[in-house]
């Protein structure tokens, strides 16, 4: 049987940079995207223009006539497909890669668990579907390490649930998720993977988002980030999307990987510290884009920072405002184990490079689009 790969969240930041992968790795393959859309002849588009840009970048000529698209919803009944294509989908698919979404960590819990939550149980129901009625292989469910919420120190990809409190409710409903996933795992084989913070692609900087550690990077470049309530020896564990599609790719080629947590992170090794991180930018952004004086940052308490920020004028103060739910991921220092990922890549030839070695191909992608607002 070839290779059927059924993808939510397939034109997000992760989704995007994997179907290439999937493609060149599983040469038979097709693709099933599930987009939303206000028509079908909206997500045919939208899947045309993915798999147009994937058979130029990435030299997949074939791209277009491997890659389609169903119009549905993961937070509706039968994921929101038409009834033929739902039936059609359940017997051919043999993989389903569910990473459909919000990352957003300022909704209302309920919102948040109406689409992580219960969007992951509707795809479990036509996981369970496919798999009676199909030729199933595996599901590959795209969590988050964030699911360690408030924890500091040690965490390993076989706990969950340790009565921690959380930071918003993106953590919150990812952890719940999670559970959920869990509960399936003796009935359907799946694979949990969880990333730590998504930035650029390693060898070009290309992200397609700006949001987690860019916020503050902006705000940096533009000369209004001058402090921050934080330790700089705080370790920030940063992973490449391309890195981060090459894990997935071959945790879904192996059997070993069914049943499997994988910490999808730099670990406390390879994470950058925020000093390093900081300064890395000020040398690159002082070089490229100057300001009337160099770029600094103090490191300062949380009531240094409140009384600063209370002082500021309220233009600058409003900016600022964006800090507010990034602030914790730099407060505290979370150590992620990846020993379950470690030995699942052994003798693949896929290492996960340093910060350091393709910084500067990040920075260098925010200004040359404009932190996202022009093509490259």
């Amino acid at each position: 049987m070839n290779e059927n790969f059924f993808v939510t969240g397939g034109t997000g930041l992760v989704g995007a940079n994997l179907i290439p992968r999937l493609l060149r790795a599983f040469p038979s393959s097709q693709v099933t995207l599930l987009l939303r859309g206000r028509s079908e002849a909206d997500v045919d588009s939208r899947a045309r223009q993915l798999s147009a840009r994937i058979s130029i970048e990435f030299g997949i000529p074939d791209a277009p006539a491997r890659v389609r698209a169903l119009t549905g919803d993961v937070t509706r009944d039968r994921l929101g497909i038409s009834g033929h294509e739902f039936s059609r989908l359940a017997t051919t698919v043999t993989h389903i890669v569910h990473g459909a979404a919000t990352i957003r960590f300022d909704h209302p819990i309920e919102e948040a668990r109406f689409i992580n939550l219960e969007g992951t149980r509707r795809v479990l129901s036509f996981a369970d579907l496919a798999l009676r009625q199909g030729g199933l292989k595996r599901v590959l469910y795209i969590g988050t390490s964030s699911v360690s919420g408030r924890r500091e120190g040690p965490i390993y990809e076989h706990e969950l649930d340790t009565g921690q409190a959380f930071f918003n409710t993106y953590e919150q409903s990812k952890c719940e998720s999670e559970q959920l996933v869990r509960t399936h795992r003796a009935d359907i084989p799946i694979t949990i993977v969880r990333p730590s913070i998504i930035i650029g692609d390693s060898t070009t900087g290309m992200t397609s988002t700006f949001n987690v550690i860019y916020i503050p990077l902006r705000l940096f470049h533009r000369g209004f980030l001058t402090m921050l309530p934080a330790h700089p020896e705080t370790l920030m564990d940063l992973v490449p999307v391309d890195w981060i599609g090459n894990v997935i790719t071959h945790l879904l080629a192996i059997e070993g990987a069914s049943g499997k947590v994988c910490h999808l992170t730099a670990g406390p090794r390879r994470a950058v510290p925020l000093s390093e991180l900081i300064d890395r930018a000020r040398v690159f952004f002082d070089r490229e884009s100057p300001l009337a004086r160099p770029r600094t940052v103090a490191f300062v308490s949380q009531d240094q920072f409140a009384r600063a920020r209370e002082a500021m004028e309220p233009r600058l103060a409003t900016l600022l405002e964006q800090l507010d739910t990034l602030l914790p991921y730099v407060s505290v220092n979370r150590l992620f184990d990846s020993a379950t990922t470690d030995q699942l890549l052994s003798g693949s030839g896929i290492q996960i490079p340093r910060f350091g070695d393709y910084a500067e191909r990040i920075f260098a992608w925010c200004l040359k689009t404009g932190w996202g607002k022009t093509a490259p």
